[in-house]
């Protein structure tokens, strides 16, 4: 019996190493866990520590001495040319894609500018209103600052990176699955395998209908009045204090899988439709890129696989076309 039962024990074993390594090898699914060893905070923020080069969800990532993302090989400054300020959160950052694949890092080669990637997992508008004014007393010369948007900006609590411990993801707490997903030891365990497994990861995102699951908490945010309130007092503190200092900021959104698998549903589309409410009340132009994700062919690669928001090489590539195309960067 003892036999029988190790005999089937080495058989699981194996079997899971197998779909691991297969899902490895052909990409199917990514790691998702953050190294909070490649994080610090200061004044309530996160930042990316400088001078550092470790593997962030499955791709190996390195930063300059400010902390921002920067190519893994033959990459400095130069003197002579102007700069760009990239603020963003995990999107514009680029985990899981190599940099030189990232949107920022095609456009190097296209732009005559520096693009000083400050992006970081987990920052929201709110992050944005402190980091504006920080950067430009940080580089009074840079003028250029970009700054992509996604829907999860209008939460108020930081997103992947909490403020106490750098692991710990909000969720309601009304129910018996809410208290668990809350339990420090589900949450701990829960980071190490999105950091250790990709067969955890592709049962995690399909049992929980990954895709769907964060639109969904995501939407009714852009239902409630004082949540959009909060989002205009930060945009306009943004507007008001580049206006001050006369900073060319410009603003770039982009969209959800959710919505793209959905062909840009009118019903679906609302946090877009509320958010250029928004920009239209303070006259700021926004540069929304999701009617150009619609209509794109397999748009749904554009994506990573099984991820709700991230973006895949192709994504990326995409979007760095349209930066250009649209005159957001030149």
């Amino acid at each position: 019996m003892k036999k029988i039962l190790f005999v089937n024990f080495l058989t699981i074993i194996f079997i899971f190493l197998i779909i691991e390594f297969s899902l490895r090898i052909f990409n199917i699914v990514e790691l998702q866990g953050f190294n909070k060893k490649s994080f610090f905070k200061k004044d309530g923020i996160t930042y990316h520590k400088p001078n550092i080069s470790m593997v962030v969800m499955g791709e190996m990532i390195k930063t300059d001495p400010n902390g921002f993302r920067v190519p893994l090989t033959d990459y400095k400054l130069i003197d002579n040319q102007k700069s760009i300020i990239i603020l963003g959160d995990s999107v514009s950052f680029g985990v899981s894609v190599e940099e030189r694949n990232t949107f920022i890092g095609r456009l190097r080669s296209q732009s005559k500018k520096n693009l000083l990637n400050t992006s970081v997992a987990g920052h929201r508008l709110e992050d944005y209103t402190f980091l504006i004014k920080k950067y430009n007393n940080d580089f009074p010369q840079v003028k250029e600052i970009l700054i992509f948007l996604c829907l999860n900006d209008i939460v108020l609590q930081e997103g992947v990176l909490q403020k106490e411990n750098l692991e710990t993801e909000i969720y309601d707490n009304k129910n018996f699955i809410s208290k668990l997903i809350n339990n420090k030891l589900f949450i701990k365990l829960n980071f190490f395998l999105r950091d250790k497994s990709a067969t955890f990861n592709l049962i995690k995102a399909v049992s929980t209908n990954n895709v769907k699951r964060h639109y969904n908490y995501m939407s009714p945010y852009y239902l409630n009045k004082n949540y959009l309130e909060e989002y205009e007092k930060n945009l306009k503190k943004i507007i008001d204090y580049a206006d001050k200092k006369q900073l060319e900021v410009k603003f770039i959104l982009l969209p959800y899988k959710y919505q793209i698998k959905k062909d840009c549903q009118f019903d679906i589309m609302n946090p877009q439709y509320q958010i250029s409410l928004l920009f239209r009340k303070l006259n700021q132009q926004l540069f929304d890129f999701s009617n150009d994700f619609c209509n794109k062919n397999d748009n749904k690669k554009l994506f990573l696989n099984f991820d709700p928001v991230h973006l895949s090489s192709a994504g990326h590539k995409f979007v760095s076309k349209l930066l250009i195309d649209k005159g957001v960067l030149n």
